[in-house]
């Protein structure tokens, strides 16, 4: 290996069996490995290193953490929705604690694409104020994510990018819609999830009688995905993933990520308004966003579906994706 590589230690929600976040981190391996000798901080090292031939140890492991930590020259957050407790005070802390650590050893710290907030509680505000503060860059995925940081108190301004999975190369697996009346479904569990997913499943089989509309469920994070009846893929390759995406007519999403991946692909989509980031980047794009309202979600997911399924977009990626490769610039830069 050239003396010249720079070693670099990245860590993320990796290993979890999230697409999202493993797209993310494919997105950071392909940019960032031809210069560095890359690591990656795993729940499952043993699988992230065969599907990315890359070095990973358990993140789980403080000896392995202390000693990746002490031999990488610049260590990165790679992306997601890293810092917020609306989900895990844990793993907020988690990710806390390794920037600490870093900054103990003299290490530079870059954070990358990050979905900041929500952060809940005097105390953890507090420790996200104080340690954020020490990193060297942070770019964030949007300017909500960026209001937040600024409600924290934190002293620099962060760069608004985008999400780290638009500096991948899609160009090899955008094509033109099949015409065959294909919908990919993303969904997750939310409250009181399971009124809806009836009502999905009853316009579901509605449009394959009457429209021969066709529809495939596309699990982001197993097993919680898996919720709904049906034809379901589940792609061990990321590589899979993409070419089934493409050859989708439109996606029905409840994550993040398979929305975000739809617009990459140029595929129409229809949010499920579980969260605000998604609410958000659907207003963005003038994409529909269908709120969980009892009373309008069949009818308007129905009438939204035979809307979009016949929709040519005109998106472009490629702009939020060189802002995000020049951002990966940032991880040497002294």
């Amino acid at each position: 290996m050239p003396q010249n590589r720079k070693k670099i230690l990245i860590f993320g929600y990796f290993g979890f069996k999230n697409r999202g976040d493993d797209l993310i981190l494919l997105s950071l391996v392909t940019n960032l490995r031809e210069s560095s000798d890359i690591t990656v901080l795993s729940k499952r090292p043993e699988s992230t290193a065969k599907e990315l031939s890359v070095r990973a140890v358990n993140r789980w492991n403080p000896v392995s953490v202390f000693w990746q930590v002490l031999r990488a020259r610049s260590v990165v957050g790679g992306g997601g929705g890293l810092f917020q407790n609306k989900t895990s005070t844990r793993s907020l802390f988690y990710y806390l604690t390794i920037i600490l650590l870093s900054k103990m050893l003299f290490k530079r710290v870059v954070l990358l694409s990050q979905g900041i907030g929500p952060i809940q509680g005097k105390w953890p505000r507090y420790f996200s104020r104080v340690i954020l503060n020490l990193a060297d860059v942070i770019t964030v995925r949007d300017r909500g994510s960026y209001l937040e940081l600024k409600k924290l108190g934190l002293k620099e301004d962060s760069i608004i990018t985008a999400d780290a999975i638009f500096a991948l190369d899609y160009s090899a697996y955008r094509k033109e819609r099949s015409g065959a009346g294909k919908v990919g479904l993303s969904l997750r569990k939310f409250h009181d999830y399971g009124y809806f997913v009836e009502e999905l499943q009853e316009v579901r089989d509605e449009l394959k009688t009457n429209e021969r509309i066709s529809f495939t469920l596309y699990p982001f994070h197993l097993p919680e995905d898996n919720i709904v009846g049906g034809e379901i893929r589940i792609k061990a390759k990321l590589e899979d993933l993409l070419r089934e995406f493409a050859n989708l007519d439109l996606v029905v999403g409840a994550r993040y990520h398979s929305l975000l991946l739809a617009y990459a692909l140029h595929k129409p989509f229809i949010g499920i308004n579980v969260d605000t980031k998604l609410k958000f980047f659907c207003e963005t794009h003038d994409m529909p966003c269908l709120d969980l309202n009892k009373n309008t979600f069949k009818k308007n997911l129905k009438s939204s579906i035979i809307h979009m399924i016949g929709k040519k977009m005109e998106f472009k990626p490629e702009e939020a994706g060189k802002r995000v490769k020049d951002s990966f610039s940032l991880v040497f830069e002294d």
